[in-house]
Parts: structure tokens; C-alpha cells; sequence
């Protein structure tokens, strides 16, 4: 080696870290079927971003949550430099949903390669070169969102089900195997690129029964009766793509979810 030799012990001294001085804002990944609160979900962030590109928003007029309309991949690009320049109060930003961002820049690249120019006529045919070039751009994207460690990430899905028929199907070798799994509505390449960059993966579903809460009015805490409880199942479970990273062991599912709740259940556990 020619010149000054690096002093890599140096380096080395800035460059490792433990975890415990890592502090970084969560990853939050949220699949549902439609209609199950996963904007409501979002609205609950403190100081938080929703980009809509389904106008979800508009019927949590309760919380009038800041909104930033999705009407083109260019939103997203400007979204994510806004909030880069950190001339903001945004704790949090929300792709909200990410399977109706991910079909928009879909229907974009297949317009671009068609040279249709009506935005509202999508072409017959997906080439599988849009597909490639689609999952591209979006680990781009996430990697630029990742890299905000000052701002949490929530990011929503509608699901789907896929078949599962063999061992080979499945990533864990001890899994029993099952005939089919719900899965975040996205296509394969891009579905992978979102869960490795998050926390947590949870399933939001509502069921009925008979529930009793605490909430508080007028200063005091009054018990509140309800037929329908939400619930985010973040469980490992062979029927659903779920799971988190905590030093905490975490219940299967976690009651009335919020991004509060569900961040301090990673960091603390459910007491």
C-alpha cells in the first residue's frame, strides 16, 4: 500500500456500535382485508405524515389526520425530500396503502412503455420487465424512507392469499406446512424488500364479542361496553407472513392496537 496507511483500529472506534445506543425510530409493516382500520391505525401516530393515494383520510374526520395526496410516484419523491430536509415537526410518515402506491407505479412504467397517454386506460398486459423495473424503483424508495432514522415508518397493505404446497414454500424448516398463507398484497420481489427493512409485521382483524374497556371522560375513567375489538396479530404463525424483532416475548395478537401501544410493546413488552 502505497502513502499514508488507514489507521483501521480508528474506524473501527466510529464506526461499531451496540444496539442500546442505536436509537432509531421504528419500522412498522400493517396488513389487512379492506375496511379494517388500517388508516385509523395510522392516524394514530403522534405528529404524523399519511400518504394517501386512496383517499382514505377523508373519513377520519375525528382526528383530521395531515394528509399528502398520492396522485403520481413523483408525490412519493417529493414527500420523501420534504421530509429529508427535516424543516418539518413529522415524527412519523405513513405509505398508506402501499399495494395501491405500488399499483400506481406499476400502471405508470406499463403506460411509459406502451406510450399511452391516457392516465385512466391501463394496457391489457403486464410485461414482466415492468415488474423488474417496478421492484427497483420501489427498493430505492424504502431504502430512502429507511434511511430517515429520525422518523418512524408505518406502511399498510391490503392482503391476499397464496397457495403454500410444499416444504420448499416455506422459510422456516421446522414449519408444518399448510395449503395456503396470507401474505401483504404485493407482488413477491417487492413484498420482501418491505418486510426486511421493518420491525414488526402485523395482521389487523376485528372480531365480535362481548369487550369491556376503560376510557376517560371527564377526568375520570368510566368502563365502555363494545361488540367488536380490533386486533393486530403479530404472532409467528404458518398461516399468516407475520412477526417482530424484540428482546421482549410478545402475546400473539395485541388488543386495540395503536402505534403508541405497538411501539411500546417492542421496547418494553405487554405488561
Amino acid at each position: 500500500m502505497t502513502g499514508k496507511q488507514r489507521d483501521y483500529a480508528a474506524i473501527a472506534a466510529q464506526r461499531i456500535i451496540r444496539p442500546s445506543t442505536h436509537d432509531r425510530m421504528p419500522r412498522l409493516l400493517v396488513f389487512s382485508r379492506a375496511k379494517k382500520g388500517k388508516t385509523k391505525f395510522c392516524a394514530t401516530a403522534p405528529n404524523g405524515l399519511i400518504l394517501d393515494p386512496e383517499d382514505g383520510t377523508k373519513w377520519e374526520t375525528k382526528i383530521d389526520p395531515p394528509t399528502w395526496p398520492v396522485d403520481q410516484w413523483a408525490d412519493i419523491v417529493d414527500a420523501y425530500h420534504f421530509l429529508k430536509t427535516g424543516k418539518h415537526d413529522y415524527q412519523w410518515v405513513s405509505l398508506d396503502s402501499f399495494t395501491k402506491i405500488y399499483t400506481k407505479l406499476l400502471h405508470w412504467l406499463m403506460r411509459a412503455r406502451s406510450g399511452e397517454t391516457d392516465l385512466e386506460k391501463v394496457p391489457e398486459s403486464v410485461k414482466i420487465q415492468s415488474y423488474g423495473k417496478a421492484n427497483e424503483l420501489v427498493k430505492g424508495m424504502l431504502q430512502n424512507f429507511h434511511s430517515l432514522k429520525d422518523i418512524g415508518l408505518i406502511i399498510t397493505c391490503q392482503e391476499r392469499m397464496v397457495g403454500v404446497e410444499t416444504m420448499d414454500d416455506l422459510e422456516d424448516e421446522d414449519s408444518t406446512p399448510t395449503t395456503y398463507q396470507i401474505v401483504p398484497d404485493l407482488p413477491k420481489g417487492a413484498r420482501a424488500a418491505v418486510t426486511q427493512i421493518v420491525d414488526l409485521t402485523g395482521r389487523l382483524y376485528v372480531v365480535s364479542g362481548e369487550f369491556t374497556r376503560e376510557v376517560r371522560r371527564g377526568g375520570e375513567l368510566v368502563e365502555v361496553q363494545e361488540t367488536r375489538q380490533r386486533r393486530l396479530w403479530v404472532g409467528v404463525d404458518d398461516r399468516y407472513e407475520t412477526g417482530y424483532r424484540s428482546v421482549h416475548l410478545l402475546p400473539d395478537y395485541l388488543e386495540r392496537p395503536t402505534v403508541k401501544s405497538v411501539v411500546r410493546a417492542l421496547r418494553e413488552g405487554v405488561q
